[in-house]
């Protein structure tokens, strides 16, 4: 099928969330295609991320993933007006209304679905995060830091609460790699690709990703 379009603003310059609830992310997706979305062709991911995504699927043309932000779950009511949490896992596969009804896959609905949004550490810039990506594959621990959300597509996120356990080796031999891929990285719409990046702009994303730096050849994972 074809590549879904990723809408990934899920926070603002100063790094507030800009969607919290169901109703944020459909008025979102509402803006994209210009009308209301088809019933029936809306559904959450979750899957082992931290974070959940609702995918539109129409009956033609390119999908639209939009992405919410890192999340300890959510608050929900059920239909007859109880408010409960629920974890992430459980809203993976679930199908979306247009007016934001969630129809989980036990059977249960719910609405006035609104995400536990974590704080995050800090912000990093697009720089930044393609820093953190390519040093996560450099050190080939994707299984590790790298949560799918959207498998059907193939839509990864670093989960950033692992990466603290990554250790580096040799940077001098990871910036070599940066600076091999980090070019080839996928961009936003009219935005030039990222450029060669300094040693002491390396070492320092490392630092504030909390990744050490320890001396030796090869690189590994943290004990």
């Amino acid at each position: 099928m074809p590549g879904p379009r990723l809408i990934q603003d899920d926070r603002d310059a100063h790094y507030r969330p800009t969607r919290r609830t169901i109703a944020d992310g459909l008025a979102r997706l509402e803006l994209e295609l210009g009308s209301r979305p088809e019933t029936g062709r809306c559904y959450l991911r979750s899957g082992s991320a931290r974070f959940a995504a609702i995918w539109y699927r129409p009956t033609e043309g390119d999908g639209i993933v939009i992405t919410y932000p890192w999340s300890k779950g959510c608050w929900a009511r059920t239909a007859a007006g109880t408010e409960i949490y629920l974890s992430l896992n459980e809203l993976d596969g679930a199908v979306l209304d247009e007016d934001g009804n969630v129809f989980l896959d036990d059977g249960r609905s719910i609405h006035a679905l609104e995400f536990d949004v974590l704080p995050p550490p800090r912000e990093f810039t697009d720089l930044e995060h393609a820093i953190v990506l390519l040093t996560v594959q450099f050190l080939k621990a994707e299984t590790t830091c790298f949560r799918c959300v959207v498998p059907e597509v193939g839509y990864w996120a670093v989960d950033y609460s692992r990466v603290p356990e990554l250790s580096v080796h040799n940077v001098k031999e990871l910036a070599r790699h940066i600076d091999a891929h980090i070019g080839n990285l996928p961009r936003g719409v009219g935005d030039a690709p990222l450029g060669p990046v300094s040693l002491a702009k390396i070492r320092s994303t490392l630092a504030l990703a909390g990744i050490r730096k320890v001396r030796g050849r090869k690189p590994k994972m943290a004990a």
